[in-house]
């Protein structure tokens, strides 16, 4: 073996425990004072609405003291006259309940109480009811994101509380797996982007072939749009494929103005002052090359989150008998995430409509798979239809299409 330059130095080593230290001290500080700001407003809040109350009935039963009850009511209404839009409207039936509360409790009554009902009671449709029941039994989807999809699909509309009311019902699980980061006492935040291409996440997921062999799927998605770049199967992890990957999702949407990944060997060198493959690609292409804090995969979460999708909607419960078949589902999986999977960080929009501004429209149970054998049932209620997913010819940003091979990204 070579001996290396002495000039040479490995990189400080920093310890898990030093990572995870620093990030509770800081989160600690930022939740104490996110704590006693709300505490603050909602002090001040209450003060405004207690004091501007008081004003009103003290005036109210002056002029009542002169005029008829009538007048007062008129005297008081103009006086406090909404003048802003976040000013309070009044009505005579306010002014009057609150004059009859302070008679009746004393000024202690005017301090502003919870309005909210204690029971409500809804009548769902039966359709809607199996809707939910098939939609988690075959997609394992939680009460958020069925009630979204059913309200954007035109299926009904339908609450969380009421869709996990229904699990309860039918004796479904309600929850499939459990958070689990937050043991370390940190509390992550969550960085948003303003546009697409201004930072791209880069991850790998292992996983095996029925006979055993060991492969890995290359992902890059966009950090704005959470558009899935590429998902691509290859048996090494080197730093030659990654770089490889990198460079055809570059050539076909264009160079990101930063580069977000772990400190694997595929995307980091030990070496001081040394450059993978990868790391030369990025320098090449003038893109700046992030990297997640050593033992803190939570900087690369959304990489991460992605990563755990993709299994348990595309990867759990299916084997594939060579690589061939693995980078089809994964092409077809991906086809159906970016043009027609409503993302919950997105305000429950699809990423394509975020990174390329094309929003392809479904209703009814279309493009959901695995619900074609049930969609039938729903047909007399809401027909299903869906257009197509996005061309690349499509996507607004300029991206060089005829530069890919067909099918070796999702959208192709």
């Amino acid at each position: 073996m070579k001996d290396r330059p002495s000039s040479k130095q490995r990189t400080k080593k920093v310890s898990r425990q030093q990572t995870l230290a620093q990030r509770r001290q800081l989160d600690r500080e930022q939740r104490e004072r996110r704590r006693v700001q709300r505490r603050t407003r909602e002090r001040e809040r209450i003060r405004r609405q207690f004091k501007f109350r008081r004003k009103v009935v003290k005036q109210y039963r002056w002029w009542r003291q002169r005029v008829s009850e009538k007048e007062a009511i008129q005297q008081v209404l103009s006086k406090y006259a909404p003048t802003k839009p976040w000013h309070q409207q009044l009505s005579p039936s306010t002014v009057r309940r609150w004059h009859r509360a302070v008679a009746r409790e004393g000024w202690i009554a005017l301090r502003p109480r919870s309005t909210r009902p204690k029971t409500i009671h809804y009548q769902i449709p039966e359709h809607l009811v199996f809707t939910v029941v098939m939609m988690r039994l075959l997609l394992g989807w939680g009460g958020k994101r069925i009630s979204a999809e059913c309200e954007a699909r035109g299926l009904g509309k339908v609450s969380t509380t009421t869709v996990y009311k229904i699990f309860t019902r039918y004796g479904l699980p309600i929850k499939t797996y459990a958070l689990k980061a937050k043991s370390a006492g940190i509390a992550y935040r969550r960085v948003e982007k303003k546009r697409p291409n201004q930072l791209w996440h880069i991850d790998l997921k292992q996983t095996r072939l029925r006979d055993g062999t060991k492969v890995y799927i290359c992902i890059i998605i966009d950090a704005y749009s959470r558009f899935c770049l590429a998902a691509v199967a290859g048996t090494n992890k080197t730093s030659a494929w990654v770089a490889q990957v990198t460079r055809e999702a570059i050539r076909f949407f264009g160079p990101p103005e930063a580069l977000l990944s772990d400190n694997g060997r595929e995307f980091v060198s030990v070496w001081e002052e040394s450059l993978t493959q990868f790391g030369h690609l990025l320098k090449m292409k003038g893109i700046e090359h992030k990297t997640t804090a050593p033992y803190y995969p939570q900087t690369n979460g959304k990489a991460e989150a992605f990563i755990k999708t993709l299994t348990r909607e595309c990867l759990t419960g299916r084997t594939f008998d060579s690589l061939e078949e693995l980078q089809a589902a994964l092409d077809k999986w991906i086809t159906w995430y970016n043009n027609y999977r409503r993302h919950s960080s997105l305000g429950w929009q699809t990423p394509v409509s975020r990174f390329a501004g094309i929003t392809p429209q479904v209703q009814g149970l279309a493009a959901l798979p695995g619900m074609e054998a049930v969609s039938h049932h729903l047909d007399a209620f809401v027909p299903s239809r869906a257009d197509p997913p996005v061309d690349k010819k499509q996507l607004a940003h300029g991206f060089r299409c005829a530069l890919v091979p067909v099918n070796y990204f999702g959208l192709c």
